[in-house]
């Protein structure tokens, strides 16, 4: 019965989008929201450091939050929720405490029936919804909300702290790139004045001659071995 009952809930998981397994990245970079360059940046960081690509796209600046809402709304057929102007049920919340709710950054908003309507930041992870649903042992109904209308309402209904709040929203980015160091020159006559002991420079110069000089002739440094 334990498996058939498993069986069943995981049956009650509808893709409303039709995108299947596909994730939220690959959902964006198909319909033009981001570019592959973006998308692969938000890939490298989330295997670093972890975290929902969406989150990440987001603290990248490679999208909008209002862009993801939208997107998922008007073209995969999630329903769009304000959470602040649907304030959820007190049953709703006693079925999906906050330790839960922040590991699927999911919001419970009411009971319909037999089944719970949660908000999530990411409803196209068919994974974590079948997950989630599993945990709370009841079908879901799923709607989209932006990720900060949810942390938002964690601190609001789960009275969550000042510093919890604040954790959801730390900078991904800059510290997670691995970005080459960039050296300011200021003199590049001293630098290649130094550095010729161990370098050859070789000239580009125009086979016609003149004195004129233009960035294409600037000197080509070569390492001697």
């Amino acid at each position: 019965m334990a498996v058939d009952n498993k069986s069943n809930l995981r049956s009650t998981v509808k893709d409303q989008s039709g995108a299947g397994k596909i994730k939220i990245g690959e959902l964006l970079r198909k319909a033009g929201q981001i570019s592959s360059y973006q998308l692969d940046d938000a890939l490298a960081a989330q295997k670093k450091s972890g975290g929902r690509l969406s989150s990440i796209l987001l603290r990248l600046g490679h999208i909008e939050e209002s862009t993801i809402l939208n997107f998922l709304s008007r073209l995969h057929n999630y329903q769009s929720v304000v959470i602040s102007r649907e304030p959820p049920k007190p049953e709703a919340l006693a079925l999906l405490p906050y330790e839960i709710a922040k590991k699927y950054l999911a919001f419970p908003l009411r009971q319909i029936g037999k089944s719970l309507q949660v908000a999530m930041a990411e409803p196209t992870d068919t994974g974590a919804v079948e997950t989630l649903q599993a945990a709370v042992k009841m079908p879901l109904t799923v709607c989209v909300a932006t990720e900060k209308d949810i942390v938002d309402a964690y601190k609001t209904y789960y009275k969550i702290s000042d510093e919890e709040h604040q954790s959801f929203f730390t900078s991904v980015g800059a510290e997670d790139r691995d970005e080459e160091p960039v050296t300011q020159i200021d003199d590049f006559g001293t630098l290649a004045s130094e550095a010729a002991d161990g370098m050859e420079i070789a000239s580009l110069e125009d086979e016609s001659g003149g004195d004129q000089y233009s960035a294409s002739d600037a000197p080509i440094i070569k390492l001697v071995g």
